[in-house]
């Protein structure tokens, strides 16, 4: 929390003795509401208060707080610090651990649902995926893996008009989503039948109401695509809003949580970088409970839609999680440099009758690969190091295949799997 400011719902407690009135409540909400240092949007979001009764006749709001305006400066600099980090790294190194980032990414999004994926299962799949660009989908999660991967191309997903979130929806979750769960209207989720409502929450309390019918969904996420693609607010604070207003407005039965991570991931890694993006569902399971007090806190009407404390957690939350990142890169890069070092010196010692300039190349990518994979799934195949040497270092196939028999026999490198082929370097 920000020392001095509070939520309105909390605002009449911090005067004791005396409470402060209802009167001076709504007074504070229009001096926050109207304030010189405040954004106001055009979104109002479905809110509850604690009889139960709803409203959305509050527009979604925020105050620039000096504490948030550093955090988003902090945001800023940390990504170019990603950036320069990540662009020293070999491009092996990279790519693995932009796939183990990953990993983790659709595992956390996955579980955060109650969903437990395996780690092995989705490396194998992310190995499929870019070597087979091409091959339809086929194995749970595929889909899912791709529309991730398809994120580092730089192209950011454009949603025009309501059927583009229909469209995101259905491949993004293809074949994860019970034949029961999916849509009940024409796009979205509409009317359940009657005597039952649709609630966010367990068997014992209730989080969320959200909209009912697919009409107020389709009145919802039309001002939402407006508010997407108006330019005036800088992208991050864009981005928190777009995600909680798609929460509040839970428009299918099922995987709205991943959906929303989804467009939030999507939407960092191109205006920030790849590696922030791939840490959305990781940051936020790590600190998951305040996660959803803050949801919780901002789905209150006598908190009036202000956003102020919930994009300040948000952006908590995710500047936490580059400083993770900037510290396991500032490691990882000290420690490729050490491997570097120790293959260098292997190689000086040995008879001047083996291929020095292969095993090196060899040795390399397999440090490189032990060093940023998080599982063998992920790590390098033979068929990589001979596409590599040939490529890069102008080394014929016949004398990687060659080099690679003589440092598995020299005990150097050991075979890890047959089809396919792949070793690991044995560090000294």
């Amino acid at each position: 929390m920000v020392k001095g400011y509070h939520l309105l719902d909390k605002e009449k407690y911090m005067h004791k003795p005396q409470m402060v009135t209802q009167e001076e409540i709504n007074q504070i909400y229009q001096e926050r509401l109207n304030g010189v240092s405040s954004f106001k949007t055009n979104l109002y979001p479905l809110l509850t208060d604690k009889n139960g009764t709803q409203t959305n006749h509050y527009p979604i709001f925020f105050v620039y707080l000096p504490e948030i305006v550093k955090l988003e400066s902090d945001l800023r600099d940390n990504s170019n610090k990603i950036k320069e980090l990540s662009k020293n790294l070999p491009g092996i190194a990279k790519q693995q651990f932009l796939n183990s980032l990953l990993v983790s990414e659709i595992a956390y999004t996955n579980r955060i649902e109650g969903v437990e994926t395996d780690r092995g299962e989705i490396s194998t799949i992310i190995r499929e995926n870019e070597e087979n660009s091409q091959r339809p989908f086929h194995k749970r999660l595929q889909s899912t893996i791709r529309m991730y991967q398809e994120t580092q191309s730089d192209h950011l997903i454009k949603i025009e008009q309501l059927k583009d979130f229909r469209d995101i929806y259905n491949t993004l979750l293809e074949g994860e989503i019970d034949s029961d769960k999916l849509p009940n209207g024409k796009l979205f989720r509409d009317e359940l039948p009657e005597g039952e409502r649709l609630r966010i929450g367990d068997a014992l309390h209730t989080v969320h109401i959200p909209p009912q019918t697919e009409k107020d969904i389709n009145e919802a996420l039309s001002s939402l695509i407006e508010f997407m693609n108006d330019d005036e607010l800088p992208s991050i604070y864009k981005s928190l809003i777009t995600h909680f207003f798609f929460e509040n407005t839970h428009p299918f039965l099922d995987g709205n949580g991943r959906m929303g991570r989804y467009l939030l991931s999507t939407y960092i890694s191109h205006k920030y970088d790849h590696f922030t993006g791939f840490s959305i569902a990781t940051a936020i399971h790590s600190r998951v409970q305040t996660y959803y007090r803050i949801f919780k806190e901002a789905d209150k009407t006598e908190n009036y839609a202000e956003l102020t404390l919930f994009i300040l957690e948000m952006l908590k939350i995710l500047v936490a999680q580059q400083e993770e990142i900037v510290t396991t890169l500032t490691d990882d890069k000290q420690q490729l440099e050490e491997i570097k070092a120790n293959i260098s010196q292997q190689i000086k010692d040995i008879d001047g009758s083996y291929d020095k300039v292969a095993f090196y190349a060899i040795l390399l990518y397999l440090g490189e690969s032990k060093l940023f994979a998080s599982n063998k799934e992920l790590a390098i195949l033979d068929r990589d190091i001979i596409q590599l040497n040939s490529k890069e270092n102008s080394i014929s196939i016949r004398r990687t295949k060659m080099a690679l028999d003589k440092l598995e026999k020299l005990g150097w490198i050991r075979k890890i799997n047959s089809r396919p082929k792949q070793h690991e370097i044995i560090l000294k």
